[in-house]
């Protein structure tokens, strides 16, 4: 009998899943895998088609977003819209040939064991009919944006209007407000707090927003700067903005670093001083880009830790009523490094920013906490009276149709995708990225989880045997090893605990090295200099990982490698960023990282050498 897969979720994770799993008869000697996928709402798209607002867009690049082997158009734009996006999981639905597999309007509601092993899903139709599916495994792909998370504020409900922002699509629900003096409270600072702060802002009707956060935020360009230096140099666009998560050069990053560098702090404290010298230097701020307020504690405030908002949409509003007329130095600054986007006029338009709130008192007056900031002392001078209040608070994850022994992705100890007694059951799509993307996470978590479940239903199949110590079947493919890829805790705080925290570039390159599909650099120098550039200097794109392994598919990766990624790579999104957080760590850890390797060449070689002379003697 076929081996029987239950997907739970038709968003980006479980469409990816579904079709590594129907077409894994291709890459190896086994029956075609019988995948029915669940979907609770009437379409395919999960949070990119239900929960999306006006003006929304991506906040990672159609380069990286895209999955390895179906890419998003050559003329969309760098970042795509939701409504692009959807249509393009449609795409590949069609590509694939996923529809047949799955079923809409299917709500599981509920997964348990079966009596003889496998497990029963149990899915209730719109219509109210029930279905129980016997399957040998579960994907869990529900997705980390779907249950609205509001923290409770005490006396909220003297607030005419509170909305999750997943309940938020357009401006027309703030020119609804009937008030003399329209204030409209956004509770977050993340990047969809950012982008309803500007919507807010520029909504005609409305007179004051204010946007409250914890501990600080931080700000950050998905752009790479470029700006115009000595007044003249790079005027007129001269350089093209290239997205930041294309920047990365992976070579003595991520990839041929030695062990022993890689989980050293070096590499992160190294790229943290580069971005507070970016922040500085360009951005005008180091607390955040252009951001001259509400910065986070500086203590947390390290790449290894954070999570930087993306959307810049709302900065000139949020740092309008602290500006100040330029000093001499600032003049100076401007003349070296100067972001026209810096000096936008917001026409009057401003956002407060504010601590958290505490409670709203019985005439509606919204109270915050006393944090000791300067925000905090200009609040405590203000009364705000919110018409609204929306939260941009993220979702809470739970799996209410899950008994109690499947556990969680928290519990989830191989890689934050299954559980070590359990391979039948993975959790796909619920590691957060600091910088990159969820989608190709998790089509990098569905490799792995895939292979290690199709290893452990047929262990004796060409291409399917595996034990931890052996090396990959490809002699083109690097064995694995550890490297370090969770975002790291400070002042007790531990953004890997909290919400499933990753570096994008480790993870990706981790799961590459267990899955056997990261390829020896001769192999990638071998395939000429278009794929060796892009391979040595740009991110950590899946195709990337499609070159050699179990799920090779180099023809179509070396056309993606050589043309549409060669073509983003080579941008130097402006010299003063390339050469800052590419080409000196290149120089630097590449200089290291050949020293050590040299170093453990000559050992091994002594080594080899005594060891054959105590033979000798021992003979």
């Amino acid at each position: 009998m076929p081996l029987k897969v239950a997907v739970i979720g038709a968003g980006p994770a479980g469409l990816s899943t579904a079709r590594y799993l129907k077409w894994a008869h291709l890459y190896f000697a086994i029956e075609p895998i019988e995948v029915r996928v669940f979907e609770a709402e009437e379409d395919i798209g999960g949070t990119f088609k239900y929960r999306v607002y006006e003006d929304a867009e991506l906040v990672s690049s159609k380069y990286l977003t895209a999955f390895s082997d179906h890419r998003l158009p050559r003329d969309a734009p760098d970042y795509v819209t939701p409504q692009i996006y959807v249509q393009y999981l449609n795409e590949y639905c069609d590509r694939f040939e996923l529809r047949p597999h799955i079923e809409c309007s299917s709500k599981v509601t509920r997964v348990r064991r079966g009596e003889e092993g496998g497990h029963v899903v149990t899915v209730t139709r719109s219509d109210g009919s029930t279905l129980d599916y016997a399957c040998d495994a579960v994907a869990v792909c529900s997705g980390l944006n779907v249950e609205p998370r509001i923290p409770p504020i005490k006396g909220l409900d003297k607030v005419p209007k509170v909305l999750h922002s997943s309940e938020f699509k357009s401006r027309d629900q703030l020119r609804d407000i009937k008030s003399a003096n329209p204030t409209v409270v956004i509770v977050g600072t993340g990047e969809t707090a950012q982008d309803l702060g500007q919507l807010a802002a520029t909504t005609e009707s409305v007179k004051h927003v204010v946007m409250c956060h914890r501990d600080g935020f931080v700000v950050a360009p998905k752009t790479a700067p470029a700006p115009v230096m000595f007044g003249f140099w790079g005027k007129g666009g001269s350089f093209k903005e290239k997205p930041v998560d294309c920047s990365i050069a992976s070579l003595f990053d991520t990839a041929y670093v030695p062990p022993k560098l890689q989980t050293s702090q070096l590499l992160w404290d190294f790229y943290n001083q580069q971005i507070d010298v970016t922040f500085s230097l360009i951005g005008g701020a180091a607390i955040g880009w252009d951001q001259l307020i509400g910065g986070m504690p500086r203590e947390r405030m390290h790449i290894d830790h954070f999570f930087p908002a993306k959307s810049t949409r709302a900065v000139p509003y949020i740092s309008a009523p602290w500006r100040r007329p330029l000093s001499i130095m600032e003049r100076i600054r401007r003349f070296f490094f100067y972001i026209k986007e810096f000096d936008m006029d917001t026409k009057g338009r401003y956002i407060d920013v504010a601590p958290w709130p505490e409670y709203v008192d019985d005439n509606g007056v919204m109270h915050f906490r006393d944090t000791g900031r300067p925000e905090s002392e200009k609040m405590k001078k203000m009364i705000v009276k919110p018409d609204v209040v929306l939260f941009a608070t993220g979702y809470t994850r739970r799996f209410p149709f899950l008994d109690e022994s499947y556990g969680t992705p928290d519990t989830a100890d191989v890689r934050a995708i299954y559980h070590s007694n359990d391979v039948s059951v993975g959790f796909i799509g619920f590691v957060r990225p600091n910088l990159g993307a969820i989608p190709p996470l998790a089509e990098m978590q569905t490799q792995f989880w895939v292979l290690r479940l199709l290893q452990s239903q047929y262990p004796k199949v060409t291409g399917l045997t595996y034990s931890p110590q052996s090396d990959p079947l490809d002699p083109n493919a690097l064995p694995g090893y550890d490297i370090d890829w969770k975002l790291h805790p400070r002042c007790g705080r531990d953004p890997w605990a909290e919400k499933r925290g990753v570096d994008h570039e480790s993870y990706v390159y981790q799961l590459a090295l267990d899955i056997g599909s990261a390829p020896r650099f001769s192999y990638v120098l071998s395939k000429g200099f278009r794929v060796a550039y892009t391979w040595a200097m740009g991110s950590n794109f899946n195709a990337k990982f499609r070159l050699v392994g179990p799920w090779k598919n180099e023809e179509e990766s070396l056309r993606i490698m050589r043309g549409e990624l060669f073509d983003i790579v080579k941008q130097s999104g402006g010299l003063i960023y390339m050469f800052s957080n590419s080409v000196i760590p290149f120089f630097i850890f590449g200089t290291m990282s050949m020293a050590i390797h040299t170093w453990y060449w000559a050992k091994s070689v002594f080594s080899w050498g005594r060891r054959n002379d105590r033979i000798r003697l021992a003979e």
